[in-house]
């Protein structure tokens, strides 16, 4: 089997001395404050600063979520956690989720990630469904609190059983490798339909990696090709890279390498290093492009400063094999190379298991 998906959210924020959680007993409207920032315009602000300081929670929720996104006011995390803090202890499960997922997302010592774990907690307990995914991953990754599989597995079930796609798919990942819960491929099966059914690219790629290792169904190349192509239409890079390899080896499709190469590059782009990694082998083999020792080199190059460790070792081959001039020509073009800062969209980030490395043909 090969590459899967586990899916985590971004999590973020929260003052010192904060008062006790208290359960839900104000109501503020998540969609009715995202209308207002999305509305808010800079002569607004003054007032909306006033109102929150006189202690209108709505008021409150719509500037903490403005200087959470840089929206009309600049970006400001430490004004955004205080405005949010004060929904938060009220009980608005909704805020203490973007509140913890605000401290993840600047957490530089363990006080942050235990601050993370206190208001991802709080609205977990209320059934916030992201927030259960979310607290599932801090258990699943020890992050302010104690590594625990079967409490990630606890709060991930808690998502799923509201209809959360994505901790959906988490559980069933959790199912599948039995990780804190018994081995159980046809729970996994369910969960992943459950959210192949809401339309989540990363589900669909895991599906379909379960019709390929024949795993609780029988194996179906068609079916895994199927479900394959539907993730990396959606942009999902693990299911381009999973397509091209159907594609590079003639499974549930027939065995076209411009095909692959078409896919593999796709998920290349949008920064999957294993993905740069295999696609710098088809420039270094001519496998479905043109023989290209220099885009080898800085896709090899890439996929390195990704972390990707067979393209460090083939980075250091291949540069034994080039001309100085290719040399010149491919670290000149990786120094004009445009870099891109990429930041949070949304609440979740897709969160990649290791891949395994394609064999040479």
């Amino acid at each position: 089997m090969r590459v899967r998906i586990l899916l985590s959210c971004l999590l973020f924020l929260v003052p010192d001395g904060a008062r006790a959680i208290e359960p839900e007993k104000t109501s503020v409207l998540e969609l009715q404050v995202n209308e207002q920032v999305r509305a808010l315009t800079s002569d607004q602000v003054p007032k909306l600063i006033e109102r929150a300081r006189g202690d209108d929670i709505q008021a409150q929720c719509v500037l903490g979520v403005a200087y959470a996104r840089g929206a009309v006011v600049p970006r400001d995390d430490a004004q955004a956690i205080k405005w949010l803090t004060k929904a938060a202890v009220l009980g608005v499960s909704w805020v203490q989720n973007l509140l913890g997922v605000l401290y993840r997302h600047v957490a530089k010592q363990p006080e942050d990630y235990a601050e993370a774990f206190k208001w991802l907690h709080a609205a977990a307990e209320q059934h916030h469904p992201v927030a259960a995914d979310n607290l599932g991953y801090m258990y699943l990754n020890g992050e302010g609190v104690a590594k625990d599989y079967s409490q990630a597995a606890h709060w991930y079930a808690i998502g799923a059983a509201e209809g959360y796609a994505p901790a959906q798919n988490n559980l069933a990942q959790l199912y599948e490798h039995g990780i804190g819960v018994h081995k159980d491929y046809a729970a996994a099966l369910t969960l992943y339909r459950q959210a192949v059914e809401q339309g989540l690219a990363s589900a669909q790629n895991n599906l379909g990696a379960m019709y390929e290792a024949g795993l609780g169904v029988t194996k179906d190349y068609n079916e895994a090709a199927k479900w394959y192509r539907a993730s990396a239409e959606q942009g999902e890079p693990i299911g381009q890279s999973n397509l091209a390899f159907m594609y590079a080896h003639g499974h549930g499709v027939q065995r076209d390498l411009k095909e692959a190469a078409k896919w593999i590059t796709r998920a290349a782009e949008s920064g999957y290093a294993p993905a740069q990694g295999r696609l710098a082998q088809f420039y270094e083999t001519g496998q479905g492009v043109p023989l290209d020792y220099t885009l080898a080199y800085r896709w090899y190059s890439r996929a390195a400063a990704g972390g990707h460790e067979a393209s460090k070792r083939a980075l250091a081959l291949l540069s034994q094999r080039m001309t100085p001039m290719q040399l010149q020509a491919a670290r000149t073009a990786l120094l004009n190379q445009e870099h891109f800062a990429v930041g949070p969209s949304g609440v979740i980030v897709e969160r990649k298991l290791p891949a395994q490395q394609w064999p040479r043909e």
